[in-house]
């Protein structure tokens, strides 16, 4: 093969190999609403989760306790000194002795974890572990995001629903300070 013929051979083979390419960036290009096994993206057909709304709790408080500054923030509790609560086919007091650990980020921001048990009018205790963050935010109603993610640990038995779905609630302070009133709903599939 002379070095004419070997040259337009190669030219052929680097002409084949950018068409290939080129293809491949055209598929690619064509294809780019599909992640790397195929799928859709973003996703079609996802709607945003319904909830029901399942508990209403008031919680009575006393004034923060201050801890002070910590390596994450200023930490400081608030004691849970009983109250009620009621729902669909649930109904009953809150327990004194719980608290609000809330820890003050450099942002200005709270987070919030309550410990607390709920007693049923039948006799049942319930665990609640309540997550929540607090925000300030000028556009927010009240000025701030408040939100809350409340998990709950009944006992096996006819509140055992509460084991068994996630939930999230509002937080509303009433206006005097010495309590809040937590509304909680059940996410939907």
């Amino acid at each position: 093969m002379t070095k004419t013929a070997r040259l337009r051979d190669s030219v052929k083979l680097v002409a084949f190999i950018s068409a290939i390419i080129c293809g491949f960036v055209q598929v690619t290009h064509a294809q780019n609403d599909l992640d790397s096994v195929g799928r859709v993206w973003p996703a079609t057909g996802v709607t945003a989760p319904k909830v029901q709304h399942v508990l209403e709790v008031y919680v009575q408080i006393l004034p923060a306790v201050e801890i002070g500054p910590s390596a994450h923030g200023t930490r400081r509790f608030i004691p849970i000194t009983g109250g009620r609560f009621v729902g669909e086919g649930i109904k009953g007091e809150v327990i004194p002795g719980g608290a609000d650990w809330q820890l003050e980020r450099a942002d200005g921001g709270l987070e919030l974890t309550a410990i607390y048990a709920l007693r049923t009018d039948d006799g049942t205790v319930i665990q609640v572990e309540n997550f929540g963050l607090l925000i300030p935010d000028a556009e927010a109603p009240n000025g701030r995001y408040l939100a809350s993610t409340p998990k709950f640990h009944a006992p096996a038995g006819k509140y055992d629903w509460m084991n068994k779905a996630v939930f999230t609630g509002t937080v509303t302070p009433v206006p005097d300070g010495s309590a809040v009133i937590i509304r909680i709903f059940k996410l939907l599939p």
